[in-house]
Order: C-alpha cells, then structure tokens, then sequence
C-alpha cells in the first residue's frame, strides 16, 4: 500500500480542507511545538481506528474556529481521507461526521460515516461502514497497522508488546513447517517403543525386568512433561503479570468491548446452531421415504408394482439355481469325508506319539542310540517331528461347509409392502405438491436466517479482531482476565515466581532419573533379541529430538536474519558513529527483547537516546522489509517526532539516509527550523536543501489569541 494523499478538514485546529501529497520515499512535515504536528498524527491515528461500533464522534475532534463562525442550527463536517494505491488500484478512505451549532451554542454530533471508494475505471465504487472497515483492513491489516503509526521516542519499541515477537515467528519464518514432522516423529517414536516393549517380552529371562523399567521411563516422561508445560506457564505468569498490571488501565475500554462482543457472538452462534438443527434437506431421502417421488403420478404406483413383480420373479430363479449349485456342493464334499482315512500315521521311520515323547522327556534319540540334550539340534528336530504329526490331527476333522445365502435382506417384501402403502394413499400422494412447497419455503427461510446470522457472526469476530490488533499487544484471554480477575493478578505474580523456583529442580531430579532408567532398559535389551528395536527406537527418539532442535533452530535463524537486517540498518542510520551491535533475546515467556552489544560481547546498559532511537527504527525498517518480501505488498512508516533526542548534524545524517532507502516514510519533525532574530522559528532550508524528500511545512495562522482556541488554525503549505 501507497499513499498518495492525505487531506484534514476541521479537525482541530485543522481549520477547513488542509491536502498533503505524500512522495513514494520519504516525506517529511516540519513543525514547531503548538503548530499541530502530533494533531496531524492523532488524525492519522482516528482515520486508521476501526475498533469499536459505528456511529463514532466526538466533539474533542471539531475545530474550534469552525464552531465559531457557524450560525445558530448552521452544520459543517469533520473529515479526514487518505488516497493510497493497492494492488493496483487508486482508493480513498474516508472517515466523518457532522457537527451542528445549536441555538444556546451547544455542539451536537450526527451522521457518522466511514466510507471507501474504489476506482473502477471512470466510476468510483463505494463501500460504506462495517463494509469499508473491511475492505480497508484487506488492504491495511490491522496486524500490521500496529508496526505503521509511532508517535514519540518512547513507542518504537515494538517489542514492549510480548505479543511481538510470536506474530512475526509464525508469520514470515517456516515454524509451522515443523509441526506435521514432529506429530509424525511423535507417532514413530510410540510405535518403536511398544515394538522393543512386546520383543522384550518375548524374552522371559529380562520381561519383568523390562517392563519395570518401561513403567518407570514412561512415568518420568510424563512428569517431566508436566513439570515443563507447568513450569513455562509459571515463567510466562511471572513475566507478564507485572506488565499486564500496568498496561491494563490504558485497555479498560478495550475489556469491555471484548467482554461484549464475545457475549453477542455466543449468542450468534447458538442461534444459528439452532437454526442449522432445523434444517430438513433430505430431500434424496425423501423423495422414497416420504414418497414425494410419487407425486402427481398415479400410474407409476402401477408400473412400480408390475416392476416389484418382476423382481420377485427373477429373485425366485435365481434362489431356485443357487439352491441347485449348493446341493452339490454339500454331496461332494460329503462324499469326501466318507473317503478320508482316520489319523495320518508317522513316517515308517519313527515311532509312535508316546514314544516320541518318552525321548523328548528322556533327551536320548532311541532311533540313533544317541543322547539329545535339551535345547540342542537332534531335541528340536524330534520336538518338530512330533508337532507336525500332532498338528495334522488337529486339521484332520473337517467343518461343515457354511453357505452364505444369496439373499441376505428381504427388499423384494418391503417393496411389496410399500406399493400396499401406496396404494391405499393416493389421495394423500396427489397433495404432496403442496407438502413438498412448503417443506421447501421452510427450508429456504431457516437458510435465509442462517445466512444473516453467519454475516453477523462474521461482523462481530472482525470487531473481534480490531480490538485484539489494537490493544498493546495483549490477548484475548489477558483482556477478558482484566475485566474480571485483576484483583487476584498481583498475588498470581508472586506465587508465579515461587512456583518456577521448585519446578526447575524438579525437571532437573526427575530428568536424572529418567537418563538412569533408560540407560538400565538399553542395557537389557542389548542382551535379547529385542536389540535391533532398541537401537531403532533410540534412533527414532534422536531423530525427534533433532526436529525439536530444528524447530527451535529455525525460530532462531528467523530472529537472526531479522538481527542482521536490523544492524545493516543500523549502520546506515548510525554512519559515522558508534552504534554498537543489536541482538534479539528471547525471553521465557516467548516475547523478546532488542538489546545492544559492545564488540567484548558485553551488554550496552547506558546507550543514549538517539542510539536506542535508531536501533528500534532500525527493528522496524526490518520488519517492513520481511513483511514486504512475505506478503508481497509494501506498507509506509508513520513517525511523529521521533528524533527529538538528536543533534542537528545527527538529524541532516539521519534523514539523509532515510531519503535514500527505497521506502515510504512519513516523519513528522520540528527538526530544520531555528529561531531568527525576533524569536519566530524559521526553516533551516540550507540543511533541507540536502535531503531528497516532500517537504511540507505546518504552522499556526497569525495573528491568533494565545488564550482563544477558536483563533486558532493550522495551514500547511509545500516547501
């Protein structure tokens, strides 16, 4: 998204139509203090708020001098738009309201409007409301909206939001390209497991003690993994209530909004679940059960029994031959029981069955004259000589042959039955016309009101949405726990903190433990047959445990390549002086922290003002960029005085450089002005001279009252 224009009326001290053109790189609005420089920013700021229920005004808003020229009942507007291109396509969006003066010189507020047009060729498009919200949000999604608008020094840090840092992970890196892998490695790892368990029991000599062992590591797995998933929530709780506790007073409205609409879409949703229950479109069913196939149409009741008849008959021939085909069966395998001869005999060679077992049980070959211990290869051989004659016994009595019957359901009654029920009502099938209409205006009705309450379900989830893109950085849960729970939060804090101190060292007793018991299981296993699937399920736990590693590698590599592209960064907006090295620490809550390091690897605790201010511009013209290269579409940097800690020479440096990078920023600056003899502050154009950049200057109209708001306006004008 590019903007090509923004245009401010009576917004303030924006007193009638005041129009900026904004260039593709940088534009810079220069202003002194009390000229309307963060007012310009705050109505940026109010076009971009999508939050919250239509209609919105207020009159901290209008323009104090328009007030004052307005007759009694007399109406103006307050408007802010912005003409931007995406995708292609020009685009204006406009956010208003109407302001009336009343006969006692009240102000009163009506037709709110939040529009967006769209050019199509020689016509414009317009979306209105909740629909131009949108469509916007497309365009501009609040998710990075929140990376766009800064005022201050003090908001550049975007990663003061714990939120940060896990919205750009799972964003622009490929974490989430793990997940089917590891679910995969998890599945394996279980199945090599119960494959080396059932081998080891195979082995009577080491089962029980392998299934102690077994019993033991599976335990301590689990309790480390309950340990480990309680143990990362009490660090995440003693992390984030302290910040959650002085964030919240900024998001009671925020709560509230959220609390509201997450009861109106319960409700949504349970009506519309109703409504779906209602539903009755079965019609391929109905058209036999309830008979609508049958409507109108008397004779087809007779053509469907001349039909059934058929059926029957053939039916009937069918039975008659397979009845025939299994009679001759049974004779023959019949006839084939009487031929068989009684038991199958030992080979001339070998004795009968008892004394078989005599010299199983003696350990001596009688036919050889030699001794056959136990376990040995003449034992076996005589062991397998006598199952095999054995085994031939056991098959030698022969089932009865069962036979399927060709015909396992009686459709051909029911069909009968059916045409009985036909025909006793074909007064009734004749008015099925009328039944099958209103079945279906019902049904069309329930999906008439499934469809309104769907577009209002999806209305209140995309509020849902803007509250949660727009409120620092905290969650649903952190909000909805705000409204309701902030008097437990500062106990939570500190019980959090306790609670992380003797988990720790239970994983680390229990992790101990685990290492001893399967280093005693492999020990066992090495010395059965169940070897090969120990060294397989070990293979598979090291494989797990390198995608695990992976994934955290890959989370890693992510926050690196954002590190590095925020030091080239860096380096430009710092040529010529020290700047350090950034890099990004994660902390145990999953959020993160920007710091500087000192070449010794030390940590830079006193970095001044403008080093930390170029360091977190530095992290965003990052992001941009990865965000750029993700999505494919560009969004500008908004800044209201963001380099107020700067010399003069470090701000010609600075915006010099900011010129020069291939990307739209708008800073609004009381930087380039110097007071001239008489105290009125004057533009520096020697200094602005040497940046490549739209240049705008904004000031107060004189003469004004300095004690009279409505004296008071803001003109802009081009440099």
């Amino acid at each position: 998204m590019i903007i090509k224009n923004l245009t401010i009326e009576n917004f303030r001290s924006y007193y009638g139509e005041n129009s900026i053109d904004i260039g593709n790189g940088l534009t810079l609005i220069i202003g002194a203090n009390g000229d309307g420089k963060t007012t310009l920013f705050e109505a940026v700021e109010w076009l971009f708020d999508t939050v919250g229920s239509l209609p919105k005004a207020d009159n901290k808003y209008v323009s104090k001098k328009k007030i004052s020229e307005l007759m009694d009942s007399e109406s103006a507007y307050v408007k802010v738009s912005m003409t931007y291109v995406n995708d292609g396509s020009e685009r204006l969006i406009q956010k208003s309201f109407r302001f009336t003066k009343s006969l006692s010189g009240e102000i009163s507020t009506s037709n709110f409007a939040y529009d967006l047009y769209i050019q199509n060729g020689v016509e414009k498009d317009v979306e209105s409301g909740a629909s131009a919200i949108r469509q916007f949000d497309r365009d501009f999604a609040p998710s990075i909206r929140k990376y766009c608008l800064f005022k201050g020094e003090q908001n550049l840090n975007i990663f003061n939001n714990d939120d940060a840092m896990s919205y750009l992970v799972e964003t622009f890196s490929q974490i989430r390209d793990f997940d089917p892998y590891l679910s995969f490695m998890e599945s394996a790892k279980a199945w090599a497991e119960k494959a080396t368990d059932n081998a080891i029991k195979a082995d009577r000599k080491n089962s029980s003690e392998a299934q102690r062992l077994r019993n033991l590591i599976t335990g301590e797995e689990r309790q480390i993994g309950e340990l480990e998933t309680e143990l990362q929530n009490k660090k995440n709780e003693a992390v984030n209530f302290q910040t959650l506790l002085e964030e919240i007073e900024k998001n009671k409205e925020a709560s509230s909004l959220l609390v509201d609409t997450n009861s109106r879409l319960e409700s949504l949703k349970t009506s519309k679940e109703q409504a779906q229950k209602e539903l009755n479109e079965n019609y391929t069913f109905r058209l036999l059960d309830d008979m609508w196939i049958l409507m109108g149409y008397e004779p087809i009741a007779e053509e469907y029994r001349d039909l059934v008849g058929r059926l029957d008959k053939e039916q009937r021939k069918q039975q008659s031959k397979y009845d025939q085909e299994i009679g001759a069966k049974k004779i023959v395998a019949q006839i084939n029981r009487d031929l068989s001869h009684g038991h199958v005999p030992l080979a001339i060679n070998i004795p009968d069955e008892n004394t078989m077992r005599e010299m199983l049980d003696e350990e001596f070959c009688k036919i050889c004259g030699r001794p056959a211990p136990k376990g040995s290869e003449p034992y076996l051989f005589m062991k397998k000589r006598l199952e095999t004659y054995l085994a031939s016994l056991e098959n030698e009595e022969e089932k009865e042959v069962e036979v399927e019957p060709l015909f396992k359901n009686a459709f051909i009654k029911e069909l009968y039955d059916r045409y009985s029920v036909l025909h006793n009502n074909m007064k009734f099938l004749n008015r099925l016309n009328g039944f099958i209409d209103n079945a279906i205006r019902d049904n069309l009705k329930k999906h008439e009101t499934i469809d309104r309450l769907s577009s209002n379900i999806e209305m209140e989830e995309e509020k849902k949405k803007q509250i949660l893109a727009q409120t620092d950085g905290l969650s649903e849960d952190e909000l909805v726990s705000a409204y309701n729970n902030i008097s437990e939060w500062w106990k939570a804090r500190s019980d959090a903190e306790r609670r992380s101190d003797f988990l720790q060292a239970q994983v680390k007793k229990h992790s101990d433990l685990l290492e001893g018991y399967r280093s005693e299981f492999s020990k066992i296993s090495e010395d059965s047959s169940a070897a090969m699937y120990s060294r397989t399920s070990q293979a598979i736990r090291r494989i797990l445990d390198s995608f695990v590693s992976a994934k955290k590698k890959n989370k890693r590599d992510f926050l690196d390549q954002l590190e590095e592209v925020t030091n080239e960064y860096l380096e430009l907006l710092n040529k010529g002086d020290f700047r350090g090295y950034v890099q990004i620490v994660e902390k145990p809550n999953s959020s993160a922290e920007i710091i500087l390091i000192d070449t010794d690897g030390s940590r830079i605790y006193n970095a001044n003002t403008a080093l930390k201010t170029t360091m977190y511009m530095s992290l965003l013209f990052a992001v941009a960029k990865l965000t750029t290269v993700k999505h494919e579409n560009d969004y500008p940097l908004i800044f209201d005085a963001p380099t107020s800690s700067f010399t003069a020479a470090k701000e010609s440096d600075f915006f010099g450089v900011i010129a020069g990078i291939n990307k739209q920023t708008i800073i609004v600056t009381k930087s380039f002005l110097v007071e001239d003899a008489d105290g009125n502050s004057t533009l520096d154009r020697l200094r602005l001279s040497e940046i490549d950049a739209k240049k705008y200057r904004i000031e107060k109209a004189k003469p004004f009252d300095e004690k009279d708001l409505s004296t008071i306006r803001t003109y802009v004008e081009q440099i």
